[in-house]
């Protein structure tokens, strides 16, 4: 393919656009890494400003090269300038006239980078002299006219549209790298989305869109939910996608026809389609229906049983992009394989991609991908690890193919999903498929786990390694150490423990966490204060027959496995702790935790009692029917916020021996530097939102409202998320801070109202009105 060629499959659709805007974004987020390469550039474009080179400074030129290129990143190999310097050690003379030559601007670029390279192999055949050295040469010389290279970032690059390599010779090679800047360079120009671009910006853009990955998949998944809206609405409304066709470019249509042209039922329908396009230059719904008809009449069979008008004219709008959806779909199942998460785990290699086509090509508005473990046959036999892009948004999560799910009890599906489309990050993807990860193995081995479970004598392993160092993720606390030790050592003397503190501090996420790093199962939770024991030991409840059996309640589901037969260890997690009467819900299970046999009142269908006992020894891991065992290591988790724990529930004393009461607080010191390593965490970037940084902004509205009532990072969070995308700080505060501000003073709220109108924050200000109305109908307060 020539260079002049590669604007069409650049500007074909609006992938480029896309491209740039998400780039320009991320390049003013935490999570660019590249701003030192003007700084780098800038050096040596300083340095070599009117600089004649000769044989004299030839080496102090080439060692300036070597101290400024980084040591990691994009420029060049440490061994492309030393064979460089080696080179001028040997002929100075010569190294310094092809560096004069290879910025001589005038003359042929092409022509100057052939000249150098073929006099340094000349030197040195096996020298490393490719094309990175004449990029970073070039760069160091003047930014703004010449490209860094980075082979994988324009193989890479290339790959994006369907293009391969043009050539493996270096002087080439930079220079169709070089034209193809140059187009897109004008491009930004042209579209207004860049003042003046330098070749560095452009370099820049290449390099990011091909090697971040959040960038990548952000832009892969609007790309892709374009297509998807588009196609939605001609599912919806065939006449709309009529007036499309008649409006596609003629050497389409052409080619539409020409594809069509020896063939028969539904593709001889599109073959007529395209005919009478191109004769006519338009067709009505009811040209189409006539058409239909025509073809139909013409066969025996009912060839349009499992065709809708949708599905027939499909070709018409998705040909055009098919291999690039293909390529946007491989982004994304790369990166997702690539979780390191699931860098031990063999899936099933280019199985499941499925397009726009749909898995029987009768077209679809939606497009995903299913991994799914290698030694699976088929999705349908798998539990998978799902991501798709619809018209509605973005799906991800766990979900259980057709066959699979015949076999299972319970539930099959821990799908989430981003209905906004600018919401969407890899990050959230990723923690989301961590997360249902260990389902997702369970589930796919679940039928050689319970043959192994079953084996006469076989004990399962139940206990939990205390010893284990605990460990958090995107989680962060000021004093963590302290915190997590306190955890820990409690858990390891044998307490429960209750997470206490202010809302949003985090604690029911760390409850999690807390179970993620020992390893072990859980079952979360929200007391609820008309809790009894039905709720959390069981009942009675009738069957099909009308007979009554026991149905277990959530704390004895815990322990056993009703398929398996076998202990099972689950933690429990209880938010909000203290909303239940909890020695009236827990009952008689307070005996278990302390250490006691209790026999139910409850039987099973043979007659005998339930009996809820502790470990004891090596117990079998076979409970009776009638039994249920607590493990040794078995643990609650409860959470509870600070402002509740006088107004609600209070527990016994007897109760609350048996727990570690564990604070979990908010940050002492809160500024801008604390604020953005939360908006690191979240995967939100800074950026000036009403003439102030959102680091800045959030950290002054968290500072002033700490000051009537402590909240904690989870509750900032929801502000953050809220003013990032609206910019609005009154309504977010509407929205999260002041419900939490029940129970206060009058003149308290007044004054917090009056402080965020005085701050540096000035939405505050200008409306402040706003803000008024929603304290006087909230709170009933006059101001």
């Amino acid at each position: 393919m020539k260079v002049e060629d590669v604007k069409g499959k650049l500007f074909q659709d609006n992938y480029i656009d896309i491209a740039v805007e998400e780039y320009l974004k991320f390049k003013e987020s935490n999570e660019y890494g590249e701003k030192y390469k003007e700084l780098v550039l800038k050096k040596l474009n300083d340095y070599l400003n009117n600089k004649r080179i000769t044989a004299e400074n030839v080496l102090e030129v080439i060692k300036e090269f070597q101290n400024q290129n980084p040591p990691s990143g994009s420029f060049v190999h440490w061994k492309c300038l030393f064979d460089l310097f080696n080179f001028a050690m040997q002929d100075p003379f010569k190294v310094a006239e092809l560096l004069n030559f290879l910025y001589e601007d005038s003359a042929n670029l092409n022509l100057r980078i052939k000249r150098f390279i073929d006099s340094a192999k000349d030197y040195k055949p096996r020298g490393s002299f490719g094309t990175p050295l004449v990029g970073y040469l070039l760069a160091g010389y003047d930014m703004r006219r010449y490209p860094l290279y980075k082979d994988d970032a324009f193989k890479d690059f290339l790959e994006s549209f369907g293009i391969g390599e043009f050539s493996k010779d270096v002087a080439e090679k930079y220079y169709n790298y070089y034209s193809i800047c140059e187009i897109l360079t004008d491009y930004f120009v042209q579209k207004g989305y860049m003042k003046n671009p330098s070749m560095l910006d452009t370099q820049d853009f290449i390099f990011c869109v091909t090697s971040y990955k959040q960038l990548m998949c952000k832009i892969a998944v609007k790309y892709l939910y374009g297509h998807a809206k588009m196609l939605h609405t001609f599912e919806k409304d065939i006449t709309e996608f009529i007036d499309y066709i008649n409006n596609l470019p003629e050497d389409y249509i052409a080619y539409l026809k020409n594809k069509y042209s020896e063939k028969e039922k539904v593709n001889l329908i599109r073959f007529e389609v395209a005919d009478m396009i191109l004769q006519n230059k338009k067709i009505t719904v009811e040209d189409f229906e006539k058409l239909k008809n025509d073809i139909q009449n013409k066969s025996e069979k009912n060839i349009l049983k499992s065709w809708s008008d949708f599905g027939i004219l499909f070709p018409f709008y998705y040909d055009r992009f098919k291999e690039k959806v293909n390529i946007e779909l491989k982004k994304i199942y790369n990166a997702l394989k690539s979780i390191e998460h699931f860098s031990d785990f063999e899936f099933k290699e280019n199985k499941y991609i499925c397009d726009f086509e749909g898995p029987a090509n009768f077209g679809s508005s939606i497009c995903g991908i299913a991994l799914y473990p290698k030694d699976k046959e088929t999705h349908k036999t798998s539990a998978q690890l799902l991501f798709d892009v619809s018209a509605k948004g973005v799906r991800y999560g766990l979900y259980v193919g057709s066959k699979l799910q015949r076999r299972i009890n319970g539930k099959t599906e821990d799908i989430e999903i981003i209905t906004n489309i600018e919401d969407f990050s890899f990050s959230k993807v990723e923690e989301k498929l961590v997360d249902v990860f260990d389902r997702f193995k369970e589930l796919n081995y679940l039928e050689q786990h319970n043959e192994v479970s079953t084996q006469e004598g076989k004990k399962l392993e139940i206990s939990v390694d205390f010893d284990k160092t605990l460990r958090i993720e995107n989680l962060f606390f000021e004093d963590e150490e302290v915190l997590l030790k306190r955890i820990s050592t409690a858990l390891k003397s044998g307490k429960h423990i209750i997470l206490i503190g202010p809302p949003g501090t985090g604690k029911t996420k760390l409850a999690k966490e807390i179970c993620k790093s020992y390893g072990v199962e859980y079952e979360m939770v929200t007391a609820m204060s008309d809790w009894s024991t039905y709720d959390t030991i069981g009942g009675y409840k009738p069957d099909i027959d009308g007979s009554l059996f026991f149905d277990e309640g959530v704390f004895l589901r815990l322990f056993k496995d009703k398929n398996s037969k076998t202990l099972t260890n689950k933690w429990l997690i209880i938010d909000e702790i203290n909303r239940a009467d909890i020695d009236k819900a827990f009952g008689a299970l307070f005996s278990v935790i302390t250490g006691q046999r209790v026999i139910l009142s409850f039987k099973t269908k043979e007659g005998e009692n339930i009996i809820v006992r502790p470990q004891e020894g090596d117990d079998d891991i076979y409970p009776k029917d009638h039994e249920y065992i607590v493990p040794r290591d078995f643990r609650i988790i409860g959470t509870m916020n600070t402002y509740d724990k006088t107004s609600l529930y209070e527990m016994s004393y007897a109760f609350m021996r048996r727990f570690a009461f564990i604070p979990v607080t908010i940050p002492k010191n809160i500024d801008g530097e604390l604020v953005e390593k939360y908006l690191r965490i979240w995967g939100i970037e800074d950026k000036s939102i009403n003439n102030i940084s959102l680091k800045e902004g959030l950290a002054k509205v968290w500072e002033i409202t700490n000051r009537y009532r402590k909240i904690g990072p989870g509750i900032v969070e929801d502000v953050a998320r809220y003013v990032s995308i609206e910019g609005d700080y009154t309504s977010a505060v509407i929205l999260y801070i002041l419900p939490q501000f029940e129970g206060l003073l009058e003149n308290e709220i007044k004054n917090f109202v009056e402080e965020l109108c005085q701050s540096e924050v000035d939405d505050f200000a200008k409306q402040k009105e706003k803000l008024k109305d929603f304290v006087s109908d909230f709170f009933g307060i006059s101001f």
